[in-house]
């Protein structure tokens, strides 16, 4: 057997292996060109040369297996470290993984059409039945394991029921038996045929299983497309099936690309947009400049252009650094960023909703023309002329109020009271230079505790209380510029969560796009 068939048999019996391959040798070396196969074991089948070389690529074949990534290793024969080559080789390691297996209980007619479908789809299809004559190679040519028994019990006895694999019930007569012995599997996804009434029955007679047994439980099964034949069910219901398990949507391609919302800023107001936004399901792409000044960075997504990546209450924001990656960024759940200040991507990436939350008092360049719907954050702009919506941004009563027609109130320049502080909780840069902090986010101060360094010139706190917000080391500040925020309430977990201003505000785009999207 030539390495090509021991492949062939493996991914036949739906077997995880790596595939090492020699793409580049130098000098002396034991193979020049060569393949191997690796198990999750450590077995292998073939050889790249062995010696430490092999030794070595067994070791991250075996490390690769399990997160299913490829990986290129460059490996030396030094004579120095006992080798007697002293060339070098450059191994690819291609990861084989293991089909989605799908389990199908009932070899009915919908199940027999969900088989020949789902085997176009690449899944390794199982099929366990009570009814020999319904469980044969000749019906379903598309199955690669049966499992048949006289009972329901015996039918199971041999499947091997996992959180990677997926379970379609569509029997004679049998649904709730099997439902109650696979219910409270690991199975990613539990689909059954059958009405509404029919489940909700079923649904209620097995609630005392435990407090949420149907999490993963689909039924009636399938999309709603109107399927009515077995074959229009087959495609709702591996629609489906692809949807869960690949934490997809569902959303149709086109209300997938409406779905879109662009958000200029990510400082930390902009992070309580941004993330409002996600968790309601929309895809979320924030630009910012190449060095953001947010000071409360520690629930800012703006973080992300120094870090390529930070979460924020449970949300994770990456920057790409274009806009395919960008789409791949959105596509794998996240936030996307990129340093696009001007937004020049948004024409390109064409949202439906464009929001400006950049907080600058001032328009940066947003215009109504650059979405279909333009958001705009506080004061300076006004609509309908520079966007469709204002967001009142000042604490206060009308905190959050949506503005078709004006303006927002004017910036006073005087941040809002906490436990009687106002402007004293701010601390701007008493000099124009290089800032350097000398504390950190979330360290209790006192007042007059040296924190920061403007050049050489020190920067005390000014009043007791938690180091909230500090600008980022080695950013060039003027006079008068804003560094730091301290919180006279000393809680220090209020740095790693959003503020009640941030929510608000979030919660008001998030009005203003559904009620959009609603109008549409």
């Amino acid at each position: 057997m030539n390495i090509f068939e021991k492949a062939a048999e493996l991914e036949k019996q739906n077997i995880a292996f790596a595939l090492v391959t020699i793409i580049k040798s130098e000098g002396s070396t034991p193979r020049s060109q060569a393949k191997m196969i690796v198990l999750a074991d450590g077995s292998t089948f073939g050889t790249v040369g062995g010696g430490i070389a092999e030794h070595t690529a067994i070791q991250r074949a075996c490390e690769l297996i399990g997160t299913g990534k490829n990986d290129v290793m460059e490996i030396s024969l030094s004579i120095s470290d006992g080798h007697h080559c002293g060339g070098a080789v450059e191994l690819f390691i291609e990861i084989i993984p293991p089909a989605k297996r799908l389990i199908l209980i009932g070899g009915g007619h919908v199940n027999l059409e969900i088989a020949r479908l789902a085997s176009a789809c690449s899944f390794f299809i199982e099929l366990v039945e009570t009814r020999p004559e319904f469980g044969t190679k000749e019906r379903f040519p598309w199955v690669s394991l049966f499992h048949l028994g006289a009972t329901v019990d015996e039918a199971l006895a041999s499947v091997e029921i996992d959180e990677d694999c997926a379970l379609i019930i569509a029997t004679h007569n049998l649904d709730k038996q099997f439902l109650e012995q696979v219910i409270t599997s690991p199975a990613r996804y539990i689909g059954m045929l059958g009405s509404r009434t029919k489940v909700n029955g079923y649904k209620r007679s097995l609630k005392e299983i435990k407090t949420n047994p149907f999490e993963r439980f689909y039924s009636p099964l399938g999309l709603d497309i109107g399927s009515e034949t077995p074959n229009q069910i087959a495609v709702g219901a591996v629609a489906e099936l692809l949807m869960v398990l690949n934490n997809k949507t569902g959303k149709s391609l086109r209300d997938k690309a409406e779905n879109l919302v662009v958000v200029r800023g990510a400082g930390d107001l902009a992070t309580g947009v941004i993330h409002r936004l996600h968790r309601a399901g929309y895809r979320v792409l924030a630009l910012e400049t190449n060095q953001p000044t947010t000071i409360r960075r520690t629930v800012a997504f703006s973080e992300a252009v120094y870090e390529g990546a930070v979460e924020v209450e449970g949300v994770i924001c990456r920057r790409g650094d274009s806009t395919r990656a960008a789409k791949s960024i959105m596509d794998s759940g996240s936030v996307a960023l990129l340093v696009d200040p001007k937004g020049e991507s948004i024409a390109t990436m064409a949202p439906m909703v464009v929001v400006d939350a950049i907080m600058a008092k001032r328009n940066m360049g947003t215009k109504r023309t650059m979405a279909p719907f333009v958001v705009a954050l506080g004061p300076g702009f006004n609509a309908p002329q520079d966007c469709h919506v204002v967001v009142e941004t000042q604490r206060g009563h009308d905190l959050g109020r949506l503005i078709t027609q004006g303006a927002a109130v004017a910036n006073t320049g005087i941040p809002g009271t906490i436990e009687g502080y106002s402007a004293e909780r701010v601390i701007h840069s008493p000099v124009a230079g290089r800032f350097t902090g000398k504390a950190k986010i979330t360290d209790h101060v006192v007042k007059d505790q040296i924190i920061a360094l403007v050049g050489d010139v020190e920067v005390p706190a000014t009043i007791d209380g938690v180091l909230r917000g500090l600008l980022h080391d080695d950013l060039i500040v003027t006079a008068g510029f804003k560094i730091a925020d301290i919180d006279p309430r000393s809680a220090s977990d209020y740095c790693q969560t959003m503020s009640d201003k941030a929510r608000a505000i979030g919660g008001a785009v998030l009005e203003a796009i559904d009620g959009f999207h609603a109008k549409r």
